[in-house]
C-alpha cells in the first residue's frame, strides 16, 4: 500500500503546518529555560568592601609532616559581591542589615564553605604553611574552592582571621 505524496497547497499544509508548530515551540522553550544573567556590580572601590561572611575557626589535621606541626586552626571571612551597587553607598544600621541581609542568602552553603575549608588546609603540611609563600597559596586555593561553591562572581576574595598552627 502507497500513501500518496501531496502536491501543491495541501502539502504545505499538511508538512509546513506541524513543522512549523515543532519549531515555535522549540524557540519558546529556549527562552524560557535560558539563564539570565544577573546584572554585574562592580567591585569595591578603594575603602569599601562587600558583605563579609565570618566562618567559624576550625582545627584541622595537617598532612603528615615528619618534622613540625600537626594541626592547624584556620578562621576564614568571605568577602562577597552585594546584589546592588547601592550597598557600597549604605553607612551605619542599614549597613548591618544589609550586610546581614546578604550573608543569609547563602546560609545553607556554609556546611559546603567548611568542606572546602578543611580540604584545602588538610592537603597541606605544616612546612608549607609556615613561610609566606605558603600561606597565599593557600588562600588562592581557598579562594579557588570558595568560587566553586558559591560561583565566580560572588566571591570578591578572601581573609585569613585566624591562623594557628600547633
Amino acid at each position: 500500500m502507497r500513501l500518496p505524496i501531496p502536491h501543491g497547497r495541501r502539502a504545505i499544509l499538511i508538512l509546513g503546518v506541524p513543522l512549523g508548530l515543532a519549531a515555535a515551540g522549540a524557540f519558546v522553550f529556549m527562552q524560557m529555560s535560558a539563564v539570565k544573567a544577573a546584572p554585574q556590580v562592580p567591585a569595591p572601590s578603594p575603602g569599601q568592601h562587600g558583605p563579609m561572611l565570618a566562618l567559624e575557626p576550625r582545627v584541622i589535621n595537617l598532612a603528615p609532616s615528619p618534622t613540625g606541626f600537626k594541626y592547624a586552626k584556620v578562621a576564614v571571612t568571605i568577602e562577597l559581591r552585594p546584589e546592588s551597587a547601592s550597598f557600597y553607598s549604605v553607612s551605619g544600621d542599614g549597613r548591618a542589615k544589609e550586610e546581614k541581609t546578604e550573608t543569609d542568602k547563602i546560609s545553607q552553603d556554609v556546611p559546603l564553605l567548611l568542606d572546602a575549608l578543611g580540604s584545602s588546609v588538610s592537603s597541606h603540611d605544616s612546612a608549607s604553611l609556615t613561610s609566606a609563600d605558603g600561606r597565599a597559596k593557600l588562600k588562592a586555593e581557598l579562594l579557588i574552592a570558595m568560587r566553586k561553591v558559591l560561583g565566580d562572581e560572588k566571591v570578591i576574595d578572601i581573609y585569613f582571621t585566624d591562623f594557628v598552627m600547633q
